[in-house]
């Protein structure tokens, strides 16, 4: 544009259009003057963006049954949508006034990778979305395998945005995809035989799922581990001990393991104790005290009256051992460790009624004179 042509006009005067019209840093001061205005536009236009996006997610109405669109409007989307926009009109603005080649590649560049970045981010919050309205169907069924599985698939889905959203950016920078991804291919066998131990955590991670030996919030006991199963991801399985830690196990390693899943009980839980007493004890005194124990277990409406032995069991180093073996249903949220501590403290007190003692390792020490 030449702003001679308004020369003399009641409008721009011919010093102000030869002013506009003058050349500085490869461009006239009038593109400058535009560009300007024009990021200072941007900006407001950004603020109002997210004023209407954050004003609209207050006074939405969507049904509450709708759990996609309630989880996407509730997360973060405001930024990347702005930006979002903000770099569309930015776009149109600089195809609409021409500015010089050089100066115009690289701020499109810069724009491109701006709206390509946030169209993934918001994409990004959609697959999140997706997958709180999959774990929320999920729980909605008989079924535990799919409360399992919704969290992966919403990974997997979040995954696929990213490396997708990634080709695609540089496609639209001229980059040949196809070819790329033939490249990664030769290289694949290499790849490969480095990731051995990851595909092989992949099959037991499908192994497990497939299987089903526990699910989430189980307690399980795997070699010397004993926790609640927190998450079953692509590559471990997260136990949440009884002291508060994090034990990491590979799912390789998991899926060939022996598995002792102390949940899948249906509420029965098992009572197994050796008493030790001292061996100055009759076997009349041992027989009444297993039948005193005996009957106050009967007592008890949580144990399976058919699930309940009593024996003297064996002769120990320094005592005569007594097998307590009996099963008691629990209630879902009742803690098993309290129960225990409750049976050992009344065992304790029967065995203190009837005068006997505890035994304890001992040793005899015979010296002979010679």
């Amino acid at each position: 544009m030449d702003f001679s042509i308004v020369a003399g006009t009641q409008f721009i005067s011919s010093e102000m259009s030869q002013w506009l019209d003058q050349t500085y840093f490869i461009m006239p001061t009038w593109k400058w003057l535009a560009l300007l205005i024009a990021l200072i536009g941007f900006a407001f236009l950004r603020t109002f963006l997210l004023g209407f996006i954050l004003s609209f997610k207050k006074i939405r109405k969507i049904p509450e049954n709708n759990i996609f669109l309630n989880s996407f409007i509730n997360l973060e989307i405001e930024r990347g949508l702005s930006w979002a926009i903000v770099s569309i009109v930015a776009l149109l603005f600089l195809d609409t006034v021409q500015f010089p080649e050089s100066f115009e590649k690289y701020v499109s560049i810069i724009l491109k990778i701006t709206l390509g970045v946030n169209l993934i981010r918001v994409t990004y919050l959609a697959a999140e979305a997706l997958g709180q309205s999959i774990q929320g169907w999920a729980k909605k069924t008989d079924s535990t395998i799919d409360d399992q599985l919704a969290p992966l698939a919403t990974k997997t889905l979040k995954v696929l945005v990213v490396i997708i959203g990634s080709l695609i950016i540089l496609q639209n920078f001229g980059v040949n995809v196809t070819a790329l991804l033939a490249g990664l291919g030769i290289g694949g066998i290499a790849i490969a035989f480095a990731a051995q131990d990851t595909v092989s955590n992949v099959f037991g991670t499908i192994t497990i799922l497939m299987d089903t030996p526990f699910k989430l919030g189980d307690r399980i006991k795997t070699g010397d581990t004993d926790g609640i199963v927190e998450e079953v991801g692509f590559r471990s399985t997260r136990i949440r001990t009884f002291y508060n830690s994090v034990i990491i196990i590979p799912n390789s390693i998991l899926a060939k393991e022996k598995i002792d899943n102390l949940t899948d009980r249906n509420g029965w839980a098992r009572f197994r104790h050796t008493i030790g007493v001292t061996y100055d004890v009759t076997p009349e005194q041992i027989n009444h005290m297993i039948e005193t124990i005996k009957y106050r277990l009967i007592q008890d409406e949580t144990v399976d009256k058919k699930r309940i032995s009593l024996s003297f069991n064996s002769f120990g180093d320094s005592s005569l051992n007594v097998l307590v073996n009996f099963h008691y249903l629990m209630k879902a949220d009742e803690d098993e460790m309290i129960r225990q501590h409750t049976y050992l403290e009344e065992i304790h007190k029967i065995v203190r009624d009837q005068k006997l003692d505890f035994a304890f390792p001992t040793r005899t020490m015979i010296v002979q004179n010679k």
